[in-house]
């Protein structure tokens, strides 16, 4: 069976003696096909833009073959058998947490590498994921409306900007204390009046400041883009 929890360079970054040192967790991540790769719709409030220049299919490790046939096989069995994904699951968090706890870091979990879904809502047994593990620390990006994903205790939220996203929603977000992730070509340490921190340092969004821009560098495709997924700051 695919193996349904990983890692990433930003997750490896993270994870890595220096970081590690100074935050004490220890970071997974689970990839599953973003929007609708695999045939079923992972993110329902997907644009043009982002499903273009989606890092699940544009970049670094992720474009090759035998992880795209990964990511349908995690998402095929998440949709198609439940009762095998929450045994799998489960099996993984369960040694996610033990490893953890040997290096005496507190275990931190995205179930959202390349999807969207509310995990929140998904339940499995009765319980959610976040309801079954309240010593884990759950986070993740979201495109959702914060009116239609508010906040859920134990599952820290970062709103995911894209090219169809108004000054009004990312301020609406700030509002509510939920930070906004914006990629541009050149990350700045300010925008439109709001303070930006570099996201790209590490992957623990938990850890950030609230009411602040989280900036991520374009990358793969990105880099060309021009829906204004992209904000493109460079002359």
């Amino acid at each position: 069976m695919t193996k349904l929890l990983g890692t990433s360079h930003k997750i490896e970054l993270s994870n890595n003696q220096q970081c590690y040192q100074k935050r004490k967790f220890l970071t997974t991540v689970m990839y599953l096909s973003p929007a609708t790769e695999s045939g079923y719709n992972m993110c329902p409030f997907k644009t043009d833009g982002c499903e273009a220049m989606c890092l699940g299919h544009s970049s670094g490790m992720m474009i090759f073959p035998a992880n795209k046939q990964a990511r349908i096989n995690r998402t095929t069995l998440l949709m198609t058998d439940r009762n095998a994904f929450a045994r799998q699951i489960t099996k993984e968090i369960d040694a996610h947490i033990r490893k953890a706890d040997k290096l005496g870091a507190t275990p931190a979990i995205r179930l959202n590498g390349d999807s969207d879904l509310r995990w929140e809502s998904m339940k499995f047994d009765g319980q959610t994921l976040i309801e079954k593990y309240p010593n884990v620390v759950w986070y993740d990006y979201t495109k959702w409306p914060i009116n239609l994903r508010p906040d859920t205790s134990g599952y820290h939220l970062t709103f995911s900007r894209s090219e169809k996203t108004t000054m009004g929603e990312i301020q609406t977000n700030l509002d509510a204390g939920r930070n906004v992730a914006v990629v541009f070509d050149v990350v700045p340490t300010d925008w439109q009046g709001w303070t930006v921190i570099n996201g790209d340092e590490h992957d623990e969004r938990f850890l950030d400041a609230k009411g602040v821009i989280v900036g991520l560098k374009a990358k793969g495709a990105a880099r060309k883009d021009t829906s204004g997924f992209v904000v493109r700051l460079a002359s």
